[in-house]
């Protein structure tokens, strides 16, 4: 069987429900699939467990956030589901290398980037990368 539409499903699902605390039970009605097998399939098709694949989009939209706004970074850090500072600088530093004061002050490419077919979304782009558009 081809799980394409069911690793797409649950991408477009991560994507849309980035914000807040992760609705696993939501994931779980979307694809009609239990998240024991939604996980094993995600990592089987993706290379990545779908724990760390959440966390990945979550610092990656939170560091568009960190260059492109204003906001303080414990505000984004709360808009993301994270419940402190120091929760939330640690996942930003093992995702991007940087704190997120670093990451503000040295202003890395970050842009569209491909999920899978037909799905875009923010991420951080190599120095060959850079988004033009």
């Amino acid at each position: 069987m081809d799980y394409f539409i069911t690793v797409w499903s649950v991408v477009v699902f991560v994507e849309n429900r980035l914000q807040g605390k992760f609705d696993y039970d939501g994931l779980i009605n979307e694809t009609g699939f239990s998240l024991a097998h939604i996980r094993d399939l995600f990592v089987k098709r993706t290379g990545m467990s779908l724990a760390k694949y959440i966390l990945t989009r979550k610092i990656n939209n939170a560091a568009f956030d960190i260059l492109h706004t204003d906001q303080n970074v414990i505000d984004i850090a709360m808009k993301y589901g994270f419940t402190n500072h120091d929760t939330f600088t640690r996942a930003f530093k093992r995702i991007t290398g940087l704190t997120p004061a670093g990451f503000r002050k040295s202003r890395p490419a970050v842009g569209r980037v491909r999920l899978c077919a037909g799905v875009y979304g923010i991420g951080l782009l190599k120095s060959e990368e850079k988004d033009d558009g």
